[in-house]
């Protein structure tokens, strides 16, 4: 039993690892200077969801960090990632 969940608390490190090396690479959050009130949780729920959304796109085989900047660029790929019927 102890060694089950070892594997599992390895596995959960491992995928926390992945996920906040993405949010700092994509948005550089180690150097984002929100610090007042919520707006430090806000911004974080905000990162994950623009993280999930990009990834979750299959459409274009690029990184997160190479799909924002499509997006910033192209708003029919935006709107096709934010799920919008323009």
């Amino acid at each position: 039993m102890r060694k089950n969940l070892e594997i599992h608390f390895v596995a959960i490190g491992a995928s926390r690892t992945h996920y906040t090396l993405v949010l700092d690479v994509a948005f550089h959050e180690d150097y984002c200077r929100i610090r007042k009130d919520n707006a430090p949780q806000n911004f974080a729920i905000l990162r994950h969801i623009a993280v999930n959304l990009l990834g979750k796109d299959k459409s274009k085989k690029f990184g997160i960090k190479n799909k924002q900047f499509l997006a910033s660029m192209n708003n029919e790929y935006l709107a096709q990632v934010l799920g919008l019927n323009l």
